[in-house]
């Protein structure tokens, strides 16, 4: 069990925030995603436990697990699904964010793991957290079920966006401390935005500048990644799916064709009209991938 399984939760800091975080809760509750804080590690969970391997969700940089939600609860009815809350981000009890490097996300992947007990997942991440799940997939490939990776970073894409541009100039564009700094990086993660009252916008932007100082410490360990090699995902031998917005503008889908280069046997889907945010702006076309991927899965395993 974690060390700190027992520490407090990080919680929202305004009044805003913590109404927000309680109708989140309630919503994905009704959708069979209940949020669970025990052993350390907050999260959504939810769905049978004997139909094959759980699907565990890995949010990405300077969010949460609740970006996943759209996706989840398309996944719960049929999977067990897990949507954990990383280390420096969203609930997950408080760590010095000079010690989150790649290594500790790696690390805390094998703690959920065992924490939870669970089998060998099927790992489903996006952006940092396709890093994340293709890295651990690499380095631990008897630990993984599956791999589904949705724009993922880890690979330094022959074409840069605006963002990778700023990163080599060491500007983080990444970085929130108002509500128009949320609503560019929010807008920029889409084809189109799905709606969002100002009022949202504005507490998810206060909540965001009290943190922006940790997250940008924790990019800074994570650039080496962000901005890395194939090599390390040459390694990945399960079952593994590629996913891309033909419109993200954060991370260039150039990129897509050399993950697919690292993982010869991986099937590569880029989404036509889709931004960044994948799952969020086209979730039943995600959803149908994993399915389509656990099908495969538990067909073998018979």
């Amino acid at each position: 069990m974690r060390s700190d399984s027992n520490a407090p939760l990080v919680e929202p800091v305004t009044w805003g925030g913590r109404t927000l975080r309680r109708l989140i809760h309630r919503t994905a509750g009704f959708a069979g995603l209940r949020h669970v804080v025990d052993r350390g590690w907050p999260r959504f969970e939810g769905g049978p436990g004997d139909v094959g391997p759980p699907v565990v969700l890995v949010h990405g940089f300077g969010v949460d697990g609740t970006t996943m939600l759209q996706l989840g609860r398309r996944l719960v009815k049929r999977n067990r699904v897990i949507v954990p809350d990383l280390p420096g981000f969203g609930l997950h009890p408080r760590h010095d964010p000079t010690t989150i490097d790649f290594p500790h996300l790696l690390e805390s992947i094998d703690d959920l793991i065992s924490t939870l007990d669970l089998p060998a997942p099927v790992l489903v991440g996006s952006s940092m957290g396709g890093a994340i799940a293709g890295g651990y997939a690499a380095s631990r490939p008897d630990a993984v079920a599956g791999l589904v990776v949705i724009g993922p970073a880890g690979i330094e894409p022959p074409i840069d966006t605006e963002i990778f541009a700023a990163a080599k100039r060491d500007e983080h564009l990444l970085r929130i401390e108002s509500t128009a700094d949320f609503a560019r990086v929010y807008d920029l993660n889409f084809t189109k935005a799905p709606w969002m009252p100002r009022w949202m916008k504005g507490v998810v932007a206060r909540e965001s500048a009290h943190r922006a100082d940790d997250h940008e410490i924790i990019l800074r360990n994570l650039e080496e990644v962000m901005l890395g090699s194939p090599d390390r995902f040459h390694t990945v031998t399960c079952p593994t799916e590629i996913v891309w917005g033909g419109d993200d503008r954060i991370i260039h889908p150039s990129a897509a064709p050399c993950w697919q280069a690292a993982i010869p046997h991986a099937n590569l889907t880029v989404i036509e009209r889709a931004g960044h945010s994948t799952m969020v702006e086209r979730p039943d076309e995600i959803a149908t991938i994993v399915e389509n991927l656990l099908a495969r899965i538990r067909s073998t395993a018979h």
